[in-house]
């Protein structure tokens, strides 16, 4: 398995004065479509993993430093962001989505945590230690999976999903304290709850898979590193092998589609899929793997990252080789979007970069 550089051409196209463009026509930016809290946090985490593979990268240095900005205006009150911009500079929405503050909290854990430039270390911690008196007010499910990762990762190096490049805690002792206590309440909280709704037939916390179904398995093993408690990566385990069996069975990655998603008895959608599931299997697959140090669950990784290349339900990549983008989502008849917004550019990223990760950590046990 070879290390992939990251390429961010087209991360480049889609930067705005106000951070990362949301949506494009064809590989150009839409610039009507403004930015938004969601895609900023993700180019955060792709500018840690960048910039811990080469601090010196341009592009890494200014897409990171306009997403902390952006997140920094963002916020409201503790624990309350906006999610929408539009291309003026103005916020449009009153309160942004219980999903937009999870993923919030997961890019600044792993910032506060992995970060190789200080200033953003310093100035994550400040914005996480902001957001933990109202993590319990997270209300999804997904919400709450995002931020334990993050938290797990602020908690814990072993449980981010990138290498730790400059040694001490990221935050003082009290806040790290005021972090491990909020990161046992979310995993305690989805263990119930999958204790409570899941059988042996359908081995999940909700009666339908929608979207980045992987994270929630992924968190559960991440807290239960970071917390040093097995029943959590129990619970994560049975959840994980349920979806694997329904999109990864043999080495071929199948997204459940977003066109009606998969409800407990109802029909399967298979398309539109999104790049983010298959970036949330490799991400699961990582985290399994770093909980119980099997190859193979590496390699499982590896396969799902393949989705993006042509190993998929339509035998064609989703990577324009010549701009560095993601399409946004593969549809019926090998066809695919003819858009490549920041979503789905991200998400080819993301894999990249913590497979990477993954890879170089176990090359240097």
């Amino acid at each position: 398995m070879e290390t992939v550089k990251p390429d961010l051409r087209h991360c480049k196209t889609l930067l705005g004065t106000w951070g990362i463009i949301q949506f494009s026509h064809g590989d150009l930016p839409d610039l009507d479509s403004g930015t938004c809290l969601d895609d900023n946090v993700r180019a955060l985490l792709v500018a840690d993993g960048v910039l811990a593979m080469n601090p010196k990268d341009k592009i890494a240095q200014q897409m990171g430093e306009r997403a902390l900005r952006f997140i920094e205006a963002a916020r409201i009150r503790p624990g309350s962001f906006h999610n929408f911009m539009d291309n003026e500079g103005r916020f449009t929405d009153e309160f942004g989505s219980p999903e937009s503050v999870g993923r919030t909290i997961w890019a600044l854990g792993v910032t506060a945590r992995c970060a190789t430039v200080p200033a953003w270390r310093a100035r994550a911690c400040e914005m996480l230690s902001d957001t933990l008196d109202c993590v319990g007010c997270l209300s999804s499910l997904h919400s709450r999976a995002f931020a334990i990762i993050g938290l797990s990762a602020a908690v814990d190096p072993n449980a981010a999903p990138l290498p730790v490049t400059i040694t001490g805690t990221p935050c003082p002792a009290e806040i790290q304290r005021r972090i491990e206590s909020a990161l046992h309440g979310l995993c305690a909280g989805l263990h119930f709850e999958f204790g409570r709704n899941a059988d042996t037939e359908w081995a999940w916390w909700e009666p339908i898979l929608t979207y980045d179904n992987a994270k929630i398995p992924e968190a559960m093993f991440r807290g239960a590193l970071a917390l040093d408690y097995a029943p959590f990566a129990d619970t994560a385990l049975l959840a994980a092998t349920f979806l694997r069996d329904i999109t990864q069975p043999q080495r071929m990655f199948v997204a459940i589609g977003n066109d009606g998603w998969y409800p407990r008895g109802g029909r399967r959608a298979l398309y539109d899929q999104q790049p983010l599931e298959a970036a949330a299997m490799v991400d699961m697959w990582i985290a399994m793997h770093r909980y119980y140090g099997k190859a193979a669950f590496l390699q499982h990784a590896e396969d799902a990252y393949q989705w993006f290349f042509g190993r998929n339900t339509g035998g064609i990549s989703l990577v324009d080789e010549v701009t560095g983008a993601c399409h946004d989502a593969l549809l019926p008849d090998g066809k695919r979007n003819g858009n490549m917004g920041a979503e789905s550019t991200l998400a080819l990223l993301q894999a990249q970069l913590f497979l990477n990760a993954a890879k170089s950590q176990t090359l240097a046990a």
